[in-house]
């Protein structure tokens, strides 16, 4: 069976909230959703931006990258794959281009699972359908302390048993107090990681980092600019706390940069930064090779199954921006995303969703 068509659509996704971090301020997820088909089945992926014009930069080199997919055996997920990958090694293998191969690759991914009668985790080798999981959809730093608590019960109702909140606001103080009080609020069995959004300097993060291991966090995540490896590794060493890290970086290459200066406990890659499932799987098997755990960020429709299929897997981010594109949610039961027997991802796209966000 080969690939017959791929479609590609523009969308303006709403967030739910405007998300306010030490470094963003975005109220729509502009995003570039590729269809693959091949007879009956449609495999899907996605990638996006903060920004029209940049949206409409991925869907050009989405579109430029068709060829190397279109007419393919739907099976050849990794010759497709390699073939595209040598095409771009002029424009280099990070950037925009980087997030467009992953939009057809994680489709290809799907397709391919699709057509051989699998869910997706099952077709990369897996056999546990339940991935742990944290609610990473709110509890933002320009939240009031009332707004914070009650958004941490509402995520424990419906069924978290972890969840993120972001810090790195001006006055590190205010910070300590915040995920002092959530953490009376929340009680001592469901995790709490803090993610200061690149937002620190390496005194910082160790000063304050030392503090807030006091409330038994899960992880501080990105206490520094991304690109400051060396860094990162001296805070990681000098906490007691997990560090993770590595949303930021390109490919799975980047990955064995990060572990081999020990920057951080806990890898998160970023599926449209890797280039999609095929690179996302190399990185896990490189965290794996170094006895380390491999989280992920975003993409969770996707990721979910990659972790699941992962020995190393550790945790999911369950950010539900995209969901509204899907004609159902994942499932959540007790902390964990329990993934669907149904093929591929398990989910398929809304038809009226995509007339909605068009962009």
């Amino acid at each position: 069976m080969n690939i017959s068509n791929i479609v590609l659509h523009r969308l303006s996704v709403p967030l739910p909230r405007a998300v306010r971090t030490s470094i963003h301020n975005h109220t729509h997820a502009d995003t570039v959703v590729v269809e693959m088909r091949a007879g009956d089945h449609v495999g899907v992926g996605y990638c996006f931006a903060f920004g029209a014009h940049r949206a409409r930069a991925l869907a050009a080199l989405t579109e430029d990258l068709t060829p190397f997919y279109q007419g393919k055996p739907v099976s050849a997920v990794s010759a497709n794959f390699e073939a595209a990958w040598r095409s771009i090694n002029f424009v280099g293998h990070t950037g925009a281009v980087m997030m467009a191969l992953s939009a057809l690759d994680t489709a290809c991914w799907d397709l391919a699972a699709r057509a051989a009668g699998l869910p997706l985790f099952r077709y990369l080798g897996g056999a546990c359908a339940r991935v742990p999981t944290y609610a990473s959809e709110g509890l933002w730093v320009d939240y009031s302390v009332d707004e914070l608590l009650k958004e941490a019960s509402a995520f424990r109702a419906k069924g978290h048993r972890a969840m993120k909140m972001r810090i790195g606001g001006r006055e590190p103080a205010d910070d300590l107090e915040r995920v002092r009080l959530l953490r009376e609020a929340i009680g001592p069995d469901v995790k709490l990681l803090a993610d200061v959004n690149q937002g620190w300097d390496e005194p910082t993060a160790i000063r304050v980092g030392r503090r807030l291991q006091a409330h038994d966090l899960y992880w501080i995540e990105e206490p520094l600019p991304y690109e400051d490896l060396e860094g990162c590794a001296r805070v990681a060493a000098a906490l007691d706390m997990r560090v993770a890290s590595g949303e930021t970086e390109y490919g799975s290459l980047a990955m064995k940069r990060h572990l081999d200066l020990r920057v951080a406990d806990v890898l998160m890659p970023d599926l449209q930064r890797m280039g999609g499932i095929t690179e996302y799987r190399r990185a896990a098997e490189l965290c794996r090779a170094y006895h380390q755990p491999v989280s992920s960020h975003l993409f969770m429709e996707a990721s979910a199954h990659v972790l699941a299929a992962a020995p190393n897997g550790l945790i999911l981010e369950h950010m539900d921006w995209w969901q509204p594109l899907f004609t159902e949610a994942l499932r959540l039961e007790e902390g964990c995303v329990v993934l669907s027997e149904n093929p591929g991802i398990g989910l398929d796209l809304d038809r009226k969703a995509l007339d909605r966000f068009k962009a």
